[in-house]
């Protein structure tokens, strides 16, 4: 609407006689004029409300924007670093002080060349070593070496961008603590041999297989072989008992004698059945280690097959007996007719050596001397095949009881365990719609039970049979 001007009339040119119609004129301009002017007045003041509405919501929107942006900066898992040009720090996050293990007053004066060595230390002109090609590209992230305010150095990866602040070049830099993540690299890489290993143990395995079952039947037949010697040398005692009463074969007789005497006959006659019977038990012990290894070393496969979980378990035990011999008596008590369960094998035979390592670490860690005892049971129960292993090692606390079966919890030493071993069993007997509890006293010992359905399966799945003999 266009302002509307009007003039003023000065008392002096207003005649002294005025009509009536020239009055009322002049009223009627200035109420026109007069209402022009309170319209104009009146949309000012709506494109001033409307302005200042804008300008309020811009004001909370940049409010809300500087919040949301404090928050993220406050809370986010990696650390964040604001430094300017020369690589003085201005601002950290409290995630970045965790990593660096900083204090508020450590960060006064801090440069970030003081925990993220990214110059190359010849150039004394920091300003352009930490961010310009070739040391360091802006946007791409680069692994380094962080050094903590303590002095301890880990891997970092560090992503660094340029933006502008007040007229002025600064740096916005993410940094995360790799230390988790090349642990667990290692534990993979270490994983992945072990996998090979066992792969080649496997083969071993079955090579070793074939001769040992030479060398046993080789030896029952000299054990049978030898009962019949036994029955030639009685006979060649009587014989000889018969010649000394012929004076003419006295010399051949003596000559036996002084022969028998030499090869210490009575010596060859005890030790060589007992050399015998302990070479049979140990080809039997290497052929049962064999087909053990076998067993458990089996591929593994996403099929689920019928398994003997008694002999399961024995073969579990029989590999992992280098673990528990010098740390406890085991005692297994199967049930017998025990039914088959429909399970994964190898990831089952992996819960069951868990367990019986956790029941070994808990007897070690008992303050007193000589071998603690595990206990292997299986039982059924109605559509459910249980397996127990206990031991009497020290127990689990009560403060921790709730927290065993989670990621990466352990109460052993650094480089003792990984918190990963109860966490496998969980998730597979879950994996299998089992139940894995425990019942505990803490410096009596611990009881784990895997509860088994016979067949978890959906109806219709195809069943696939273990030849026990493969």
């Amino acid at each position: 609407m266009s302002e509307v001007v009007t003039e003023r009339v000065d008392p002096e040119d207003i005649p002294t006689t005025i009509s009536r119609e020239t009055l009322e004129r002049f009223f009627r301009r200035e109420r026109s004029a007069r209402k022009q002017a309170e319209q104009l007045l009146e949309e000012k003041s709506r494109q001033l409300y409307r302005t200042n509405q804008d300008l309020l919501k811009s004001t909370q929107a940049l409010a809300d924007e500087v919040q949301r942006s404090k928050v993220i900066f406050e809370t986010a898992a990696e650390g964040i670093i604001l430094f300017d040009q020369l690589g003085h720090i201005e601002l950290v996050n409290p995630a970045a002080k965790r990593i660096f293990e900083l204090t508020d007053d450590d960060c006064v004066n801090l440069n970030i060349n003081d925990i993220l060595p990214l110059t190359d230390g010849q150039n004394s002109d920091s300003s352009i070593c930490f961010y310009t090609e070739p040391l360091f590209l802006m946007g791409d992230d680069h692994e380094i070496v962080g050094r903590k305010k303590t002095g301890g150095e880990f891997p970092a990866e560090f992503v660094v961008a340029e933006f502008s602040h007040n007229g002025r070049v600064a740096y916005s830099g993410v940094v995360r603590d790799l230390t988790r993540r090349k642990f667990l690299e290692s534990r993979l890489a270490q994983a992945e041999r072990l996998e090979s290993v066992g792969q080649l143990a496997a083969g071993v395995a079955h090579e070793i297989n074939t001769p040992i079952q030479f060398v046993s039947e080789n030896t029952r037949f000299l054990k049978t072989s030898f009962q019949s010697l036994l029955e030639i040398f009685s006979s060649t005692n009587q014989l000889l008992e018969k010649c000394e009463e012929i004076a003419d074969l006295n010399p051949w007789v003596s000559q036996v004698h002084e022969a028998i005497e030499r090869a210490d006959l009575s010596f060859l006659l005890s030790e060589i059945p007992l050399s015998i019977d302990q070479t049979l038990e140990g080809t039997n012990t290497v052929a049962r280690i064999v087909r053990a290894l076998n067993v458990f070393s089996h591929p593994g496969t996403t099929e689920f097959q019928k398994v003997d979980l008694n002999s399961e378990l024995e073969s579990t035990l029989t590999v992992s007996k280098n673990e528990w011999k010098y740390v406890a008596e085991v005692e297994t008590d199967f049930a017998p007719n025990l039914p088959r369960v429909m399970c994964l094998p190898g990831e089952m035979n992996q819960v069951f050596l868990n367990l019986i390592i956790n029941a070994v670490h808990a007897i070690q860690g008992r303050k007193s001397d000589g071998l603690g005892k595990i206990t292997v049971r299986t039982r059924r129960e109605s559509d459910r095949v249980i397996v127990d292993i206990s031991d009497n090692g020290t127990g689990i606390p009560e403060a921790i009881r709730g927290r065993i079966f989670d990621p990466f919890f352990t109460t052993k030493g650094v480089g003792k365990g990984t918190g990963q071993g109860l966490t496998i069993c969980y998730n597979v007997v879950e994996s299998h719609r089992g139940k894995l509890t425990f019942d505990t006293i803490e410096g009596e010992g611990t009881t784990f039970h895997v509860e088994l359905l016979l067949d978890p399966r959906p109806k219709g799945t195809a069943v696939t049979e273990i030849n026990e003999e493969a």
